[in-house]
């Protein structure tokens, strides 16, 4: 055989060493880019849920301190007044949204500005159990 003289080339799918890390560090760079798009998705979700929470909440307490004002200037209508070991108070809450809402709490104070007892938050649900199991008792029957 004559240097100058050439051998054919085999004809074939010659896939080195090279070529199958590249081809598995680009299908792993896409699936976490598709894990990464889903987490991105669920935490914008999540940091909506929480500014629309904070965003009712602080408009209840805007309202609760207007019917405060409404009431240290002397108008009680429509607030709830009881007494209780010799003391008068009188209670109000505003809706947050409709699993809660902002109860307030006040006493007559000291005759220039009625004092808050309470300003908190309170569930208005009324938690229902589940009874639907059919749990065993313990004993044979």
């Amino acid at each position: 055989m004559n240097s100058k003289e050439r051998r054919p080339r085999q004809m074939g799918l010659n896939i080195g060493s090279a070529s199958i890390i590249m081809l598995f560090a680009v299908l792993s760079l896409t699936v976490l880019a598709a894990l990464s798009l889903l987490s991105a998705n669920s935490q914008y979700a999540l940091a909506k849920r929480s500014a629309d929470a904070v965003a009712d909440y602080y408009a209840a307490d805007c309202e609760a301190a207007r019917i405060y004002e409404r009431v240290a200037a002397g108008d009680y209508s429509g607030i709830e007044a009881y007494e209780d070991t010799g003391v008068a108070y009188y209670r109000y809450s505003v809706e947050i949204n409709p699993r809660s809402a902002l109860e307030v709490v006040l006493t007559a104070g000291d005759g220039r500005r009625p004092h808050i007892v309470s300003w908190r938050v309170t569930e208005t649900d009324a938690w229902i159990p589940d009874d639907s199991l059919d749990l065993w008792g313990g004993a044979d029957e």
